[in-house]
């Protein structure tokens, strides 16, 4: 074999065993999350596969010697797949209070009927440590009158640095309070979050359907996030569109559960591909996924006030030190709205 074929041959080696490398690390941390013993799995699956990566470096050349190893890698990683593909996602798990219940929708006209909307009141647990408790379960069916859908608001909430936050979708009526949706994991009782678990069929998919005076201030006064509020440059027929959008979304994933994903089926992308339906037009942006940035992109292409510069309506928009200052029994929806410029 001449020098440049032996080139080409360990060329191609590394790009396969870099390639097979990350499929194993996937594969072992799928394991580790979801594996029944992970450990006994962990270890059988990654002996197999690094087994079938020394024997195909040990075989080639010629090509043809490696087919053992390549069949060793073919049996393991297709045994995981195989399992991998058999793990659906549930509606009937022990749910943490707040994700008890999932809404539902039904439209007569210009009647919007949604039913488990949450309006829960909270209070922080004692010793202040950012830890939400119940102070009253309430879950409420309401109507609406789309004919008097009036406009669409953003809240982002911000707990850890500027490029990350939590997305909640505010629909604003004429004559009503408004609707707050948000899209989140279906935490399990004593279920903590993790970023990495969702990457690996960790949480079902969830939408949650809320008052402000609940959703807003849970992240403004008990877990004293940094939340903005931004208002949308939306006509009233884009904002109708917009909850029957919602309705649908709700009304499917109330008759078959999906999987959260941290980067594919998040607060922000189920909320994006949404509006993409209203909006084909809009452009996918990395800001997208950068949710604390996704204000930026929204004032680029106008969505916002572009009358003041950026920064000004950043500021504008921070709602936290409003929302802790209102009096009980004040209007909260109307009080943190007070400042924040209109499109």
């Amino acid at each position: 074999m001449g020098r440049a074929a032996r080139l080409l041959t360990r060329a191609v080696l590394l790009l396969a065993t870099a390639a097979l490398l990350l499929l194993a690390l996937w594969g072992v941390l799928a394991l580790c999350y979801r594996a029944p013993y992970p450990f006994a799995f962990v270890t059988v699956f990654g002996l197999l596969a690094l087994t079938g990566i020394v024997l195909l470096w040990r075989a080639v050349p010629p090509f043809s010697a490696a087919l053992p190893a390549l069949g060793l890698l073919a049996v393991s990683f297709g045994a995981l797949f195989v399992w991998w593909s058999t793990i659906e996602p549930r509606a009937d798990r022990v749910w943490a209070a707040p994700l008890a219940r999932s809404p539902s929708v039904s439209i007569d006209g210009d009647r919007y009927t949604i039913q488990n909307v949450r309006n829960f009141r909270w209070r922080a647990k004692p010793g202040g440590d950012n830890t939400e408790e119940i102070a009253e379960e309430r879950w409420e069916t309401r109507t609406y009158d789309l004919g008097k859908a009036a406009g669409v608001d953003l809240f982002f909430s911000y707990w850890t640095g500027p490029l990350i936050a939590h997305l909640l979708v505010s629909v604003t009526f004429d004559e009503a309070p408004p609707l707050t949706f948000s899209i989140e994991i279906r935490r399990e009782r004593d279920e903590v979050y993790s970023a990495l678990a969702g990457f690996f069929k960790s949480y079902e998919l969830a939408i949650v359907a809320a008052d402000e005076r609940d959703i807003v201030h849970l992240r403004t006064n008990v877990w004293r996030e940094d939340v903005r509020l931004y208002r949308l440059n939306v006509s009233r027929e884009s904002t109708r569109k917009l909850l029957v959008a919602y309705a649908a979304e709700i009304n499917a994933l109330a008759v078959t559960p999906r999987w959260y994903d941290t980067l594919g089926a998040n607060c922000t992308t189920v909320a994006f591909r949404l509006a993409r339906q209203l909006w084909p037009g809009l452009k996918p942006d990395w800001r997208i996924l950068a949710a604390g940035r996704a204000p930026d992109y929204a004032y680029d292409i106008g969505a916002v006030s572009t009358q003041i510069p950026l920064e000004e309506l950043k500021r504008r928009a921070a709602i936290s030190a409003i929302a802790r200052g209102l009096p009980e029994g004040a209007d909260f929806s109307a009080a943190i709205r007070a400042a924040v410029p209109a499109p």
